[in-house]
């Protein structure tokens, strides 16, 4: 997963960093329990903030256990248990990790992709027979994106990756509430997230892709111009998540949705902007 999408940890408190971890340990656990051990590796924290937005309005039934972890099995830590939103990010982890490595198969990274996608084919397998709603959305849009990725740089990549995640999010929308208008919020909530994904992994990955000649959004612009281009487009997307995220009737969360949105997000864009890397949370 790309990794992008983080609360701002200096602002957090202590009880919410530790729900936010619990919500992470909780999907990474799930994917264990439903596809194997090695596909735990592949977590990011893209897909917790989609969970703890579906699970700040949805009436489940999680609960919280201490645990160990098989990366420090000394140290007990709160995991989240049970409920359907963390078996759908679970399935989601797999079937967009699946994907990644099926594209890096075919353009840039052929060896390691094709070795991924053939460790993750048993379990999207899995994934995509208990979730085929979902696998038919990313085949669809990444398939888009594959067509207009043949031809000239486009803005319009981000458009259609946030077309994918608006998709996501309006399926899983009814497990956070009955309400349409609600859901067309959270709907909307997912385009503006999917296309601030694709431009903040375009605009790190821009150097790469132009020393190996491969597609980039970003490409036709020189460095410093790319940098003030990426800013203004990721500025507005964060803008208009934080416009929806405000109409949002959250029962729980709310620190660390408004943290994610409001800091989280501006924090790690400067950070690939300054050139220097994401660290681990």
């Amino acid at each position: 997963m790309f990794g992008y999408v983080r609360p701002y940890k200096p602002e957090l408190l202590v009880k919410e960093l530790a729900r936010y971890q619990s919500v992470y340990c909780g999907i990474c656990k799930q994917i264990g329990r439903d596809y194997g051990q090695f596909p735990r590796l592949l977590l990011g924290y893209d897909l917790t903030l989609f969970a703890v937005l579906m699970l700040s309005m949805a009436d489940d039934d999680t609960y919280e256990r201490f645990e160990g972890c098989i990366s420090n099995p000394i140290k007990r830590r709160p995991v989240l248990k049970g409920g359907e939103v963390l078996k759908q990010a679970a399935a989601l982890t797999i079937l967009m990790a699946y994907h990644k490595a099926k594209d890096n198969a075919q353009d840039e990274h052929p060896i390691m992709g094709r070795t991924a996608q053939l460790a993750l084919t048993p379990a999207w397998r899995k994934a995509a027979h208990k979730y085929p709603g979902y696998e038919a959305i990313l085949k669809n849009h990444l398939g888009r994106l594959k067509a207009l990725e043949a031809g000239p740089p486009s803005f319009a990549a981000a458009d259609i990756f946030g077309d994918l995640l608006a998709a996501i999010f309006a399926a899983a929308a009814p497990l956070a509430t009955p309400d349409l208008m609600i859901q067309a919020g959270m709907e909307r909530f997912g385009q503006h997230l999917g296309a601030w994904i694709y431009l903040v992994d375009a605009i790190d990955d821009r150097e790469a892709d132009c020393n190996n000649e491969s597609w980039n959004p970003f490409s036709t612009f020189e460095p410093s111009d790319a940098r003030v281009k990426a800013r203004e487009l990721l500025d507005y997307r964060e803008t208009e998540m934080d416009r929806v995220a405000a109409l949002l009737p959250y029962d729980r969360d709310a620190g660390i949705l408004g943290n994610i949105v409001t800091v989280g997000l501006m924090a790690a864009r400067e950070t690939i902007l300054e050139g220097r890397r994401l660290t681990k949370i």
